[in-house]
């Protein structure tokens, strides 16, 4: 028979909570990132719909975040707006994981206190919205294998679908579900689950529709980028790390250290769906590790766990949260003042020994950026030398002086008369005397609606002191960046 929790426990566990939580708040505002991967795919189109991003987008992930939060930033032209609403969703996550564990306290603060969440805290990223949906899903499924009720089913399946159009990887994880609880039920089960996350899924689909006329433009987009990422290492550069060793070391201390506990042959019998979804998730984590994604499973690993620790592991679980969350926001705490290389955990640690700290380049970029407006007021400037180096100028400059930022590498390709930036072929050669051989092929090119006149620019941009630009000589230096001016034809 469980223990009644009572009135006094629960208002003192959750004053506790706000406690702590104002504490991740605090620091979540006060340090200057927003985190150190796809902030684009996601600020960045936010800051695009709202009209204040001068560049043309160009973002991998699903669009569904920055169409739905870009009215926050008409109100307010910064950034930490999206930061306090991501806060909220993962306010919303920590509550949810407690009150689907009976409101048990060990719960509550396993996971406010997990370095998972304090690393999260100042990320703008559709990972807190989407974890907290899929959270949902993965509790009605749940409900669903021990009621067996349909409607519990089609809740589970809208709750995942949704999650799916706020981050294209729950793709992977949706289906991993369905195999993981469906697989010995009736098929029509299976069907309806999968109806479900695809009228879950609409508003990307809508979305997609009313951006490029293809409702499956997103999820097509993603699912070959991963397979261009595996197969040839990416356009731009590999995904993830090479060193599995060290992924798996930090995969490891990083989920509470009892989870071993809940693969037990007694938890086996008792939960075996769930243990076998957590099993598959934290391999397909390991596989693409990054740190964020933790937090989609760390609340499931949680529900499955509390029951299983003492008072004694729960304490020293605690402790050694708190030590690890301490290290995590190291970066996040040097970053309130200045900046460094090494502006998250896991970088924190490859490059321990080579630790650098430096004025805010951020505040620097912004000051020249505001000279150079004054300077060569209404232009439009060619940014370098990389080919997404004018997406940060875009996303830090709030103005209206600076006309367009535009990629080096589109001013490059108009200038060669070229559209493809990356292709394939796969070719399927006969070995007999056949007239014709079949091939499949793919690839990314510059939009073919483009009307911007290339032709036209006159000015660069390079936070180098050369410009990878033919019949371009530097003008003016400033700070951090430089401008320089075309010369001829």
């Amino acid at each position: 028979m469980e223990k009644k929790i009572s009135k006094q426990t629960i208002k003192r566990d959750f004053l506790i909570f706000i406690l702590i939580f104002l504490l991740l708040v605090t620091l979540s505002l006060s340090t200057s990132t927003f985190g150190v991967t796809d902030v684009g795919d996601y600020a960045g189109v936010a800051k695009f719909f709202s009209g204040e991003f001068h560049a043309k987008i160009r973002s991998s992930h699903s669009f569904l975040y920055g169409v739905i939060h870009f009215p926050l930033l008409l109100l307010i032209k910064n950034f930490i707006i999206l930061k306090i609403i991501n806060l909220i969703y993962l306010f919303l996550l920590i509550l949810s994981v407690y009150f689907m564990s009976g409101k048990n306290s060990k719960t509550l603060f396993l996971f406010l206190l997990s370095p998972v969440v304090w690393y999260m805290g100042p990320w703008v990223n559709s990972i807190q919205l989407s974890s907290l949906l899929f959270l949902e899903g993965y509790y009605f499924m749940k409900k669903f294998e021990d009621t067996e009720k349909l409607s519990l089913l089609f809740i589970s399946g809208l709750l995942v679908g949704l999650s799916w159009a706020f981050w294209d990887s729950i793709l992977f994880f949706s289906i991993i579900l369905g195999i993981c609880f469906l697989y010995d039920k009736k098929f029509y089960n299976f069907f309806f689950f999968g109806l479900f996350v695809l009228i879950g899924l609409m508003p990307k689909l809508i979305i997609d529709q009313m951006l490029f006329n293809f409702p499956f433009y997103g999820i097509i987009r993603y699912f070959f980028g991963m397979v261009t990422s595996i197969m040839w290492g990416g356009i731009y550069g590999s995904m993830g790390s090479s060193n599995k060793i060290f992924d798996l070391f930090l995969l490891l201390i990083l989920i509470p250290i009892f989870t071993y506990k809940i693969f037990s042959k007694k938890s086996l019998s008792k939960n075996k769906k769930s243990l076998i979804f957590i099993g598959l998730s934290l391999f397909l984590i390991f596989l693409n590790f990054q740190i964020r994604y933790l937090l989609f499973i760390f609340p499931i690993i949680l529900l499955s766990l509390v029951s299983l620790i003492n008072k004694k592991e729960f304490r020293l679980q605690l402790i050694i949260s708190i030590i690890l969350s301490l290290l995590v926001i190291t970066p996040y705490i040097i970053q309130i003042n200045y900046s460094t290389n090494t502006p998250e955990f896991k970088s924190l640690i490859t490059h321990f020994k080579n630790i650098e700290i430096y004025n805010n380049q951020e505040e620097i970029l912004i000051q020249d950026l505001r000279e150079i407006s004054m300077d060569f007021p209404n232009e439009v400037f060619i940014v370098g030398n990389q080919a997404d180096s004018y997406s940060l100028l875009a996303m830090i400059y709030w103005g209206d002086d600076i006309r367009e930022f535009v990629s080096i590498e589109d001013y490059s390709l108009s200038l060669e008369n070229k559209s493809d930036i990356f292709s394939k072929k796969i070719y399927f050669t006969p070995n007999i005397a056949e007239r014709r051989e079949i091939w499949i092929g793919g690839g990314i090119g510059k939009n073919s609606n483009d009307d911007t006149n290339y032709s036209s620019i006159r000015f660069a941009i390079s936070d180098e002191d050369n410009i990878s630009l033919q019949n371009f000589r530097l003008v003016k230096e400033y700070e951090k960046l430089s401008v320089f001016e075309k010369v001829g034809n």
